[in-house]
């Protein structure tokens, strides 16, 4: 591919001290079966070997280095340093199928207005159960009606950036939030539903969500301090709204965040924070008349941990 032809597609792949697991990470690219395409890792601050371990790939990789901003911050540079009409996320510790991105090519080769593309998705705990029913969420066409609502209702198209590409064009000036572990994606991916037709590629598990003990997004903090950060940015009329994304659809979207960061403090015995959560989501659950909620957090904080890790895992 000559360097003065833009690829179709531009991977982009923030990092940060975790060298393993971005090995296989890019291993997963370059297995694709498509091939026009771009890798752009950001080198977020590393302080271990990760630019030794960069080097190895040679010119198949373009890296760019910056002083540790957050995963958000160095999305948001990898998107600017894309030269592709597509743009494809992926975390460095997140795998893909071999045919993930050739799904989504085609995909939007077919439906030109749409913003973006997912694909079913499985955790590294069930590789071969796709966390949700493609048919379930979208229609004949694989278009999903109300991207948000479905997230609301436990079917997350785009729970983790790694499954998204969008049109680089369309999705212009969107930007991944920048406070530190604090709920990044949402910003981003309610201004995209905004911005047109949001779709699902594939029939079958083309994107692995890797489960390990240095997941960001497995700690309770991460879903309070992006509660406390979206609850601020809706009132300053920060949040999107379009044709997929409802006033209706993004309050509730808000509330459900305020529920899963109060029982997340609970799992992590944390009840300091829950309470605190609790009092502060109150008059948004009274509004949306989530009375079981109200009525059984108090109890269940009183109650033995594993009773409320127990509520958690259904909630």
């Amino acid at each position: 591919m000559s360097s003065r032809v833009p690829p179709t597609v531009s991977v982009v792949i923030p990092t940060y001290n975790q060298p393993d697991l971005l090995d296989e990470a890019l291993r997963s690219v370059f297995a694709q079966t498509f091939r026009d395409f771009e890798v752009v890792v950001v080198d977020d601050g590393s302080t271990d070997d990760t630019p030794r371990r960069l080097r190895a790939w040679g010119d198949r990789v373009r890296v760019v280095r910056q002083p540790n901003g957050g995963v958000g911050a160095a999305r948001n540079r990898g998107i600017d340093e894309a030269r592709g009409r597509y743009v494809a996320l992926l975390d460095h510790d997140d795998l893909w199928l071999p045919g993930k991105l050739a799904a989504q090519v085609e995909f939007m080769r077919r439906h030109p207005a749409c913003c973006g593309v997912s694909v079913p998705y499985a955790f590294s705990t069930s590789p071969a159960v796709a966390h949700f029913d493609a048919g379930e969420v979208a229609g004949p066409d694989g278009i999903v009606q109300r991207p948000v609502r479905e997230w609301i209702d436990g079917r997350p198209v785009a729970i983790t950036s790694s499954v998204v590409l969008f049109d680089r064009e369309r999705a212009a000036g969107l930007r991944y939030g920048t406070q530190r572990g604090a709920v990044e994606d949402v910003e981003f991916l309610f201004g995209l539903f905004a911005r047109g037709p949001f779709g699902i590629a594939g029939d079958g598990v083309l994107a692995i969500y890797r489960i390990h003990p240095s997941n960001v997004s497995g700690e309770a903090e991460y879903f309070g301090a992006g509660l406390r950060y979206l609850r601020a940015l809706e009132a300053r009329g920060g949040l999107a709204t379009g044709p997929a994304v409802t006033p209706e659809e993004r309050r509730a979207f808000l509330d459900h965040l305020g529920r899963v960061a109060a029982m997340r403090y609970l799992h992590a015995g944390q009840r300091g924070r829950g309470l605190a959560t609790y009092l502060r989501e109150a008059p948004h659950q009274l509004r949306s008349r989530r009375l079981r909620f109200l009525a059984a957090y108090p109890v269940l904080l009183l109650a033995p941990t594993r009773v409320a890790r127990q509520m958690e895992r259904r909630s």
